[in-house]
């Protein structure tokens, strides 16, 4: 009997361990990465991009490709609160109404309320993050089909790092100083505006391994040092 409850708990703690790899990336590129869901049953045919892109829309009346990038997935119809200057008065980039640009796509799983296997022409609407893997979810009260933001970093805001335009002296030079190794600040906004991507390399090629795919590690434990995405662009 001892033998048996020893071999369940090191089961229960090999897929825990797996739980938490599959949580974070391995900065290797997508094959691999969380957002590698080639092996998911939902995806019927097995492919890694086509859950977000396709090459061809093929005049699917979803016509997700309006939303850019070759979209080939649902996004969210949701309402946002967002983070903005009425929330601090240390902001001094201008606030998107509603989340644009690649956040709009991003929230389009991790907001919670689009299902993940939404894409192509299939109906979806079965697995939800939230389920899936919960510690992917954006957190955010939502009430009816509105969603607070306001409790997250401010995302679709412009990047104001020039004093003379009414910028922030406390954000360091876009334009010269480097993120991880994935080229300067300004080479991961979108737009000028700051998105999830400037943050997160949703393709696990610059992120830091064994971080939520990460492009600067915050803690010495994963290779960086404390707060250290934090300090890459705010100055304190």
């Amino acid at each position: 009997m001892k033998k048996i409850i020893i071999l369940a708990l090191a089961v229960l703690l090999t897929a825990g361990v797996a739980s938490m790899a599959l949580a974070n990336g391995l900065g290797m590129g997508i094959a691999g990465s969380p957002h590698d869901f080639s092996t998911d049953v939902w995806n019927a045919r097995q492919e890694i991009c086509r859950v977000c892109h396709v090459p061809h829309d093929h005049q699917l009346a979803t016509q997700y490709y309006l939303n850019g990038l070759l979209w080939n997935h649902g996004v969210s119809s949701a309402t946002y609160t967002m983070y903005n200057n009425a929330w601090s008065s240390s902001i001094n980039g201008v606030s998107s109404a509603q989340p644009d640009g690649t956040a709009k796509l991003c929230l389009g799983c991790h907001d919670g309320t689009v299902a993940i296997d939404t894409f192509d022409k299939y109906a979806g609407g079965t697995i939800f993050i939230g389920g899936y893997n919960a510690g992917y979810k954006i957190p955010g009260f939502l009430d009816g089909t509105n969603l607070d933001l306001r409790g997250t970093h401010p995302i679709s805001i412009t990047y104001n790092d020039d004093p003379a335009a009414g910028g922030d002296v406390n954000l360091a030079v876009a334009t010269a100083t480097a993120i991880g190794t994935s080229g300067t600040i300004a080479e991961v906004l979108d737009n000028g505006k700051v998105q999830c991507s400037s943050c997160h390399d949703v393709h696990d090629q610059e992120a830091v391994a064994g971080t939520h795919l990460l492009r600067v590690a915050q803690t010495v434990a994963t290779g960086g040092s404390a707060s250290g995405l934090c300090l890459t662009c705010h100055i304190k």
